[in-house]
């Protein structure tokens, strides 16, 4: 969206159904950032990441923005200059000062062979960054004289956005008079303590494609659902390990968010957000779950849940309430005194942990010798403690797991289940 005077034209848009929240409790714990990275074969010449960074950037213009705040919602409006490549630092995903003047709600950082990009989720999804990755690395390579024959569906620079790609596709597929789903309750979290503030550890386990491929064609499941039992069972560990008394403290029920890109679903080109979930579980009050009864569960409600109509019914949920009249009219400092509340209860209370598959990557014939390795980090929550994110490049699938919290069980027992499949794992941490 455009708004237009006789000297000036500025681009300004408001933030999308599924990024309202955030601007209301965004902290130095919930930073709302996420990862994606490419590992290449040879260090980063960081002054040449920057001119493609410069090229990249107006194909992308609706990512140079900056978070304003009006009377009623927060919005974004275009920031004039240009992003920086600066040095990564220990822990991926901290916070960044988004609500002051002229900040990017995204950062792009290098160290050694690796080049990072980190965005925020009210500016888009894991599709809209692995795109811009894709294409910041793809001008990287290039300038450095590495010619492509096809480039495929990568955006390349002076090329012009489509003006779907502006779009907010949850208004679009909205549909008046859909029941909304009905409420559930809440989910079991691990209870260890959180670390210190800015402190994120991330362990990665790196795993041939071929062996995981083996086992879930042998089960006749997904490697999303494969990895959802293995995550559910994890954490059926840990609550298992806990006192008597820890146990009658707490939620018995184990569900993951599970994201479902919607552009499956519905046909959409936005690069914003455009992503819902389902939640997978089990109910430990039943009893002990085996892996097998875990993996037939997660598999059946997978296949029951990602249907239009079902979505559709968050699509009314969360859509309906912007076209509240009351809600429309609430003045945003009132919103913000609610915002964390109707997050928790909405979201993050709701499921013991977050597990975002993003499929495979690809890049062009010519620039995969390249690039070594693909990287997926989830955003921290103070809330579920460890949160998951798959991707897989070429051979290999890349597990990651980022943790708020020292105490590592749920990935030590996530690893063993795998190993104990004869799975080989080698693991990657950032301590």
């Amino acid at each position: 969206m455009d708004t237009r005077s006789d000297t000036v034209t500025r681009l300004w848009f408001p933030l999308d159904n599924a990024a309202n929240l955030f601007p209301t409790v965004i902290s130095a714990r919930v930073t709302t950032i996420f990862r994606l990275s490419m590992e290449l074969t040879e260090p980063v010449r960081v002054a040449v990441l920057q001119e493609a960074l410069e090229h990249i950037c107006p194909r992308f213009r609706y990512y140079l923005v900056q978070l304003k705040r009006g009377f009623f919602w927060y919005y974004f409006e275009e920031n004039p200059g240009m992003p920086r490549v600066i040095e990564d630092s220990a822990y991926p995903c901290m916070e960044m000062p988004i609500k002051k003047a002229r900040v990017y709600p995204f950062r792009v950082r290098a160290h050694k062979n690796r080049i990072a990009v980190e965005f925020s989720h009210m500016l888009t999804d894991g599709t809209g960054a692995l795109t811009f990755l894709r294409a910041l690395v793809g001008e990287y390579l290039s300038l450095l004289g590495v010619e492509v024959s096809d480039w495929g569906d990568i955006f390349r620079p002076g090329t012009e956005p489509d003006p779907e790609e502006w779009d907010d596709s949850f208004k679009r597929y909205y549909r008046k008079g859909i029941p909304v789903p009905k409420s559930i309750p809440f989910a079991f979290h691990v209870p260890f303590p959180l670390e210190r503030k800015g402190v994120y550890h991330l362990i990665t386990g790196i795993i041939p494609l071929k062996a995981v491929l083996e086992k879930t064609k042998a089960r006749g499941v997904t490697i999303t659902e494969f990895v959802a039992a293995l995550y559910i069972d994890a954490v059926q560990s840990v609550l298992k390990e806990l006192s008597r008394q820890e146990k009658r403290a707490k939620s018995r029920i184990i569900r993951l968010m599970v994201p479902v890109n919607l552009r499956k679903i519905f046909p959409s080109k936005t690069m914003r957000n455009f992503s819902l979930y389902v939640l997978p579980g089990i109910d430990t009050r039943l009893g002990d779950f085996s892996f097998d009864e875990i993996l037939k569960a997660v598999h059946h409600y997978m296949r029951g849940e990602v249907n239009e109509k079902l979505i559709n019914q968050q699509i009314a949920r969360n859509v309906g309430s912007e076209y509240n009249t009351f809600i429309r009219m609430i003045p945003l400092f009132l919103k913000r005194l609610f915002g964390r509340s109707i997050y928790n209860r909405m979201g993050e209370f709701l499921y013991s942990g977050c597990l975002t598959n993003l499929g495979a990557v690809t890049m062009p014939k010519e620039l995969v010798p390249y690039i070594q390795s693909v990287e997926f980090v989830p955003a921290p929550s103070p809330v579920t403690k460890t949160n998951c994110a798959v991707v897989s490049f070429g051979d290999f699938l890349y597990i990651n797991f980022g943790r708020l919290c020292r105490d590592s069980s749920v990935e030590r027992h996530f690893f063993q289940g795998l190993v104990r499949m004869g799975i080989p794992v080698r693991i990657l941490t950032n301590e």
